[in-house]
């Protein structure tokens, strides 16, 4: 009985077809989302100039992404947007708001000053003042302010995220590779809410707070008369005007987290040569 030769034709045409199918490139499934046309500060209020619209594949695109640019404009950042990061409704927050006895105030602060990678619009800090005498290389360092909110973070003075967005190019299904590693910001400007009304800078005796210190320690009793000292100096001051002034003055900004509970404290500040020994004998602070 002869085999009829059709039947070997289809199977080898079955067998390509499904060869075929199987080895064909499948069009992988995209997504357009909006990501950060520059890197973005804290606080920006959103600018067309500031997005734009890119493709990438779908499993790689935020679950809350945005695809149009137009619903992001006019909005404010509430982190740090890095160019080419996704931008999407978890990332915006209101702006931080001035009240009418604040104004935003600028200082120049260092990486290992400034909290760099820390801060956030909306955090509470102090500022420790230093001066140097250039004349004497002397060096003192003063608590001058508390409770300034902090308004807005360079992005390129925080701490970049490790993770960024690899994103389609062009229409051809090629990807841009990650931008290169920058060398870490060591300096940058922080903008501070600042009050207008007077507040008191005080310098309290050294030897009272010591005194206090020590009393802790003691009987109720003994406390009361221990504690007891010279009053404190007070400088009153426009926060406003005591940051620019030490900013004219070449004074070097540290800048400190606190509690929203932060218990107040006085000192008299720190004279950097009477930690040398043999600098200052009449030094409570210096046990001999």
């Amino acid at each position: 009985m002869n085999r009829s030769p059709i039947l070997p034709i289809v199977l080898a045409l079955a067998t390509f077809v499904l060869l075929a199918l199987a080895l064909w490139p499948q069009e992988e499934p995209t997504a357009i989302i909006v990501v950060a046309g520059r890197d973005l500060g804290a606080g920006a209020i959103l600018a067309p100039s500031d997005l734009k619209t890119v493709t990438l594949p779908a499993d790689q695109a935020p679950a809350d992404a945005v695809g149009d640019v137009a619903l992001l404009v006019g909005e404010s950042l509430s982190v740090v947007r890095y160019s080419g990061e996704p931008v999407t409704p978890r990332h915006l927050g209101p702006a931080v708001i001035l009240a009418p006895d604040e104004r935003g105030i600028a200082v120049r602060v260092r990486a290992d000053t400034g909290l760099a990678g820390l801060l956030r619009p909306g955090m509470t800090v102090g500022v420790v003042a230093t001066l140097r005498d250039d004349m004497t290389n002397k060096v003192y360092a003063k608590s001058t302010l508390e409770n300034l909110r902090v308004l807005y973070v360079p992005p390129s003075f925080q701490a970049r995220s490790p993770q960024t967005v690899v994103y389609a190019s062009g229409g051809d299904g090629t990807y841009a590779p990650p931008p290169p590693a920058q060398e870490p910001v060591r300096e940058g400007v922080i903008v501070l809410a600042a009050g207008t009304l007077p507040e008191p800078v005080v310098y309290e005796d050294a030897e009272t707070i010591l005194r206090r210190a020590l009393a802790e320690e003691q009987s109720e009793a003994a406390r009361e008369g221990e504690a007891e000292g010279e009053p404190p100096d007070v400088m009153w001051a426009v926060p406003v005007e005591l940051l620019a002034a030490l900013n004219a003055a070449d004074a070097s900004f540290t800048l400190v987290l606190t509690p929203d509970d932060a218990l107040p404290y006085t000192s008299p500040g720190l004279d950097l040569a009477r930690m040398e020994p043999d600098s200052d004998s009449n030094n409570p602070f210096v046990q001999r």
